[in-house]
C-alpha cells in the first residue's frame, strides 16, 4: 500500500511545530506496524476551512492520478473543516479506489468504517463557524475602540500599540503627491510610471514582501486614492467573507461599517479626499464605453526579452511591449512591430508552405523517421523501466531501515525525496516517449494540413481564423524582427 500522509497545523508557532513532530512520529509508527510504503508527506500550515492550501491541492491532484492507495490523517478536521471540501475529498478517493483512514478511529474505509463521515464533516464545519464568529466579535470590539485590526497599515502609516501613526519616512509625502497628481489630471498608470521612474518604494516593498515587484501599479494608486483612512478616520469592516467555508469577499454597506472619526493623524484633507472621489466617479462614467476592439494578433505577440504580451497602439498602427508601454524604458524597450508588415510575412509563409508541401515525399521521409524513432524509443523505455524498478526496491529497503532505526527520519525523508524526484522525471520521460507513437497518424495530419492551407491560399487578407489555425506564438526582438512559431508540428518532424 502506497500511503500519502496529510498533516495540517494552524500556525507556525513553537507549540504547533511540536504538534507537527508528534504527528509525524505517530504516522511513522502506524506505517511501520502496517508494513506500508510511504508515498509522500503533505504538510500545510493553514486554516482547515480553506481549500487553497498548497499541499492539500497537491494531495488532491495526486489522488486524481491514483499515485497512492491510502490517505492517512490525524482526524477528518485535519483534512477539512469545510463540509463541501470534505465531501469532495471523499468522492475523489472513492472514484480512484483510495482509502481514507484517520488515526482517531473515526474514519477507516479500509475496514468499511465510513458511515459517520457526513456527521463528522458537519460537526467540524459548525465548530469552525462558531470560532470565526468569536474572532470577528473580538476584532470589532477593538475597532470600536479605535484600534486598527489589520496586520498591514495603509501606505504612509505605521502601527504603534494597535494605533495608526504617521510613518517617519517619505511615504506620507508620497500619498499627498499621489492625490495632488490625480487632481491635476494624471491617470492611475501615469502616476504609477512617475513614481517608478523617480524610485519611490512601492507599498509591497515598504512592508518587506518577499515577492514585491519593482514597479508601481495603477491598481495600487487607485487603492490609495480610495482609502478613507487618509482623512484621519478609522474605517473598518468595509468587506467581509460570506462564510467560514467561502473566502470570497463582499462589500459591507457604509451604515454597517465601523467608523471612528479622527482616530489618527490625517494625511489628506477631507475636502481633497471628497474632490478625488467625485473626480474618480466622473472619469469612470466618461470612460464607460463598449469593449475595445480585439486586434488581429492580440494574445499571439510576446516580447522576446521580458516575455510580456505586446499591446496594440492605434497611432503607431502596430504593437509595442506591454511592459514598456505601462512602466516605461525602466522596465523594457519598445519591441514595436507594424501590423501590416506582420500580416504580409505570415501570408507569404502560408502560401509558400501550401505550394511546397509534396505529399509523396513527405510520407516516405516520415516512414523512415518513424521507424528509427520507434526503435530508439523502445530501447530508452526498457532502460527507464529497469531504473524505475530498481528505485522502487530502494524505497522498500528504506522503510525497513527506518523501522529498525538504522536511519533517521531526516535521512529517510531526504532519500525518499531524491528517489521521488527521479521517479517523477523518469515517468515524464516515459510519457514523452509515448508521444512518439503519434508519428503513426502523421500521414493523416499532413493531408489535413495541406487541405487547410489550400482553403486560404486564394485569400488576399489574413483573417482571425487563419491566425487561430496556423499561428501558435510570435516573439518580437528589440529591433522589431519577429520569430513566428506555427502550429505545423508534422512538418517540423522533417527537419534535417
Amino acid at each position: 500500500m502506497r500511503c500519502a500522509v496529510y498533516i495540517r497545523v494552524s500556525t507556525d508557532k513553537e507549540e504547533q511545530k511540536q504538534s507537527l513532530e508528534n504527528q509525524k512520529n505517530l504516522f511513522y509508527q502506524i506505517i511501520e506496524d502496517r508494513g506500508w510504503d510511504v508515498y509522500k508527506f503533505y504538510v500545510d500550515v493553514e486554516s482547515g476551512t480553506t481549500d487553497k492550501r498548497e499541499n492539500l491541492q497537491r494531495l488532491i491532484e495526486d489522488a486524481e492520478q491514483r499515485k497512492f492507495d491510502v490517505i492517512l490523517a490525524k482526524e477528518l478536521s485535519r483534512l477539512a473543516r469545510n463540509g463541501g471540501l470534505s465531501y469532495r475529498i471523499r468522492d475523489i478517493a472513492e472514484q480512484n479506489r483510495i482509502h481514507i483512514i484517520t488515526s482517531d478511529g473515526a474514519i477507516n474505509t479500509l475496514e468499511g468504517n465510513a458511515n459517520m463521515f457526513g456527521l463528522y464533516a458537519w460537526m467540524y464545519e459548525q465548530e469552525s463557524q462558531r470560532t470565526s464568529e468569536r474572532i470577528k466579535a473580538v476584532l470589532n470590539s477593538k475597532a470600536r475602540k479605535g484600534e486598527f485590526k489589520g496586520s498591514v497599515p495603509p501606505y504612509g502609516y505605521r502601527l504603534n500599540n494597535g494605533r495608526l501613526v504617521l510613518a517617519e519616512d517619505d511615504t506620507p509625502s508620497v500619498v499627498r503627491r499621489i492625490f495632488r497628481m490625480y487632481l491635476e489630471g494624471k491617470g492611475f498608470d501615469a502616476i504609477a510610471r512617475t513614481l517608478t521612474r523617480e524610485g519611490y518604494p512601492t507599498p509591497a516593498q515598504v512592508i518587506g514582501k518577499k515577492n514585491a515587484g519593482l514597479y508601481w501599479q495603477g491598481t495600487s494608486i487607485k487603492k490609495i486614492l480610495s482609502n478613507p483612512h487618509y482623512v484621519g478616520d478609522l474605517v473598518q469592516g468595509r468587506q467581509t467573507t460570506r462564510s467560514v467555508t467561502s473566502k470570497a469577499r463582499e462589500d459591507v454597506p457604509k451604515d454597517k461599517q465601523i467608523i471612528v472619526p479622527n482616530a489618527h493623524p490625517a494625511i489628506i484633507s477631507r475636502e481633497d479626499f471628497e474632490a478625488v472621489q467625485q473626480y474618480m466617479e466622473g472619469r469612470k462614467q466618461q470612460q464607460a464605453k463598449p469593449k475595445a476592439k480585439k486586434h488581429l494578433f492580440t494574445n499571439y505577440l510576446y516580447c522576446a526579452d521580458c516575455g510580456k504580451a505586446l499591446w496594440y497602439v492605434h497611432y503607431r498602427k502596430g504593437y509595442v511591449c506591454g511592459n514598456y508601454y505601462k512602466h516605461g524604458k525602466h522596465a523594457c524597450s519598445q519591441h514595436n512591430v507594424k501590423e501590416k508588415e506582420l500580416i504580409e510575412v505570415i501570408l507569404a509563409d502560408i502560401r509558400n508552405m501550401a505550394e511546397s508541401l509534396n505529399e509523396n515525399e513527405v510520407m516516405g521521409r516520415l516512414e523512415v523517421k518513424a521507424l528509427q524513432a520507434s526503435k530508439q524509443a523502445e530501447k530508452q523505455r526498457q532502460s527507464i523501466q529497469r531504473r524505475i524498478e530498481k528505485l522502487k526496491e530502494q524505497k522498500t529497503g528504506l522503510i525497513r531501515l527506518l523501522a529498525s532505526s538504522t536511519i533517521t527520519e531526516v535521512e529517510y525523508k531526504e532519500a525518499t525525496e531524491s528517489i521521488n524526484a527521479e521517479l517523477s522525471s523518469l515517468q515524464d520521460q516515459l510519457q514523452g516517449l509515448k508521444s512518439l507513437q503519434a508519428l503513426k497518424s502523421t500521414e493523416e495530419s499532413i493531408v489535413r494540413l495541406k487541405n487547410e492551407l489550400k482553403q486560404f491560399i486564394k485569400l488576399d487578407e489574413l483573417t482571425p481564423e487563419m491566425v487561430h489555425r496556423f499561428v501558435d506564438r510570435i516573439e518580437v526582438q528589440a529591433d522589431g524582427t519577429v520569430n513566428i512559431h506555427y502550429k505545423f508540428t508534422a512538418p517540423a518532424l522533417l527537419s534535417a
